[in-house]
């Protein structure tokens, strides 16, 4: 029970963290003038008027596009990544739970690419894994990542595509999407102790199914025995996901995201049961939590980091 339990929860955190990447989002532009300095105008003298008339004419700046440009020429950043993630299965009788709490905190540099990462991963009463993760891509574009699971390092080529998934970068740019008109303005709020827009956006069902699809999110869900028609049954009536983004209003990085995925998680799961039929016989599975956040920071002003030469000479 405990292996199925942990096999279904990894193929679920790893439906989540492409997802948590994937859609075709934007975002809609904040006015420079509140329409209480509007009304105000309306009293002022001639002379006085033209001045913020003038104003007005001004260019906006629509603080998603220029985030999205202002991506494009980061050379380093900070990130951390939150995951909680609480399963229940049900099975013969029987009952067990793993809450399970994931902290990733990142740093990287973006030409030449390099990495770091520190995941803790804590599900209580089943215990807490730690990893340490080191990547970078030589001057002959060699890609290589190092790790250590507490116990020893290993090493290994990659290609720079298996990198993605790690840059924090890439992760934003791809969160946020290339649409800047579909974000609603919800204000500002403060994060990393500073003023920021804050956006929403809400996927609906079909663009996370079409998504999950189109990324091959569940490919490994074949190692349950489950063929194509049943792996996209799963995707069916999951529901809408209201995903929210925030602007720093003084640099215009973006520095936060996050999404409470419980309800589409926890459909996703009950679906993934029903899909199994026979397999999962007098099975059931609850996600009672399930949320995702990232903050980003120090925007090309990381400190430089080494990679230890220990997990260099590791095989």
């Amino acid at each position: 029970m405990k292996r199925r339990l942990l096999a279904m929860f990894l193929t679920a955190a790893m439906a989540l963290s492409i997802t948590a990447c994937g859609g075709d989002k934007g975002g809609s532009s904040i006015p420079t003038q509140s329409t209480e300095q509007s009304e105000e105008s309306a009293d002022l003298p001639a002379g006085e008027d033209t001045k913020a008339e003038e104003a007005e004419a001004e260019p906006e700046v629509d603080p998603m596009k220029k985030a999205l440009e202002n991506l494009e020429s980061v050379t380093s950043m900070e990130a951390e990544m939150l995951m909680d993630m609480d399963l229940t299965l049900s099975a013969n009788g029987e009952e067990e739970s793993m809450e399970t709490s994931t902290t990733m905190k990142m740093a990287m540099f973006e030409d030449p690419l390099k990495i770091k990462m520190e995941m803790v991963m804590d599900a209580g009463a089943q215990g807490t894994m730690e990893m340490d993760m080191y990547a970078e891509v030589a001057e002959d574009g060699t890609c290589m990542m190092y790790m250590n699971d507490g116990n020893a390092w290993t090493s290994q080529s990659v290609g720079v595509v298996d990198l993605d998934q790690y840059n924090a970068q890439n992760s934003m740019k791809n969160y946020i999407g290339e649409d800047t008109s579909i974000y609603k303005e919800e204000g500002k709020e403060t994060v990393n102790g500073a003023s920021a827009y804050k956006y929403s956006y809400v996927m609906t069902g079909e663009e996370m199914k079409q998504t999950m699809l189109s990324s091959g999110a569940l490919d490994s869900v074949s190692a349950l025995g489950l063929d194509e028609s049943q792996m996209e049954s799963m995707l069916d009536g999951l529901g809408e996901i209201t995903t929210y983004v925030w602007i720093d209003e003084a640099t215009l990085y973006p520095v936060k995201y996050e999404m409470d995925m419980t309800e589409v998680m926890d459909k996703l799961m009950s679906n993934m049961v029903a899909a199994m039929g026979d397999q999962a016989a007098g099975m059931s599975m609850n996600v009672p939590k399930m949320t995702i956040s990232m903050t980003c920071s120090n925007y090309n002003n990381v400190a430089d980091f080494t990679i230890p030469e220990e997990a260099k000479t590791a095989e």
